[in-house]
């Protein structure tokens, strides 16, 4: 156990006011936290994808019972406070949208999932049903068994989309959901 905190306490540094472990970074202006890509102003701008992976990847890393604090470093000189506002509703904006977005894949999972279920247990019941009264001829038992099979897919595909996709998913919706709630502090270098 202490093994794992030397090393976390060796890759993140941990702001002793809060206890929080500090996801840092070095700036050299404040457009490097947003694609240079995305002319819009900060506030609708897309993060840029390597700090964005960053991030994310930081936030998986630190375990959930531990604080994290989004830390941006800059050049001495060069912190402007009303830039610093601009600059964190532009963040914040940016993952919420991709909390909403997360959200919204989440639900057209779950319908799919449904739907599968669904559909499998409606295959399964039809074949049911065709098996009891039928002769046994070819014709049924090749129909039967394609139905059994078809109706096994679905709930496998359902099972599929809830315990794997999903999954992903939620992890991933709680790792924004953890870096929308974290403070973010911007600093000058020494």
């Amino acid at each position: 156990m202490t093994q794992k905190n030397d090393f976390f306490n060796e890759v993140y540094s941990i702001d002793k006011a809060n206890n929080a472990y500090m996801i840092e970074a070095a700036l050299d202006h404040y457009t490097d936290i947003f694609s240079e890509w995305d002319p819009a102003p900060f506030k609708r701008r897309e993060l840029d994808p390597d700090l964005q992976f960053y991030l994310e990847s930081s936030a998986d890393e630190i375990p959930a019972k531990h604080s994290i604090e989004v830390c941006f470093t800059l050049p001495p000189g060069t912190r402007d406070h009303a830039m610093e506002q601009e600059v964190k509703a532009g963040l914040r904006n940016s993952v919420d949208f991709k909390l909403y977005l997360f959200r919204k894949e989440i639900r057209l999972i779950n319908t799919r999932t449904f739907r599968y279920v669904i559909a499998g247990l409606g295959t399964l019941l039809v074949a049911r049903l065709i098996t009891e009264p039928a002769e046994a001829n070819v014709f049924t038992s090749v129909l039967t068994e394609g139905l059994f099979i078809g109706g096994w897919v679905f709930l496998w595909e359902a099972v599929s989309l809830f315990f794997f996709s999903n999954r992903d998913l939620y992890n991933r919706y709680r790792t924004y959901k953890r870096l929308r709630g974290s403070e973010v502090i911007f600093s000058e270098s020494a």
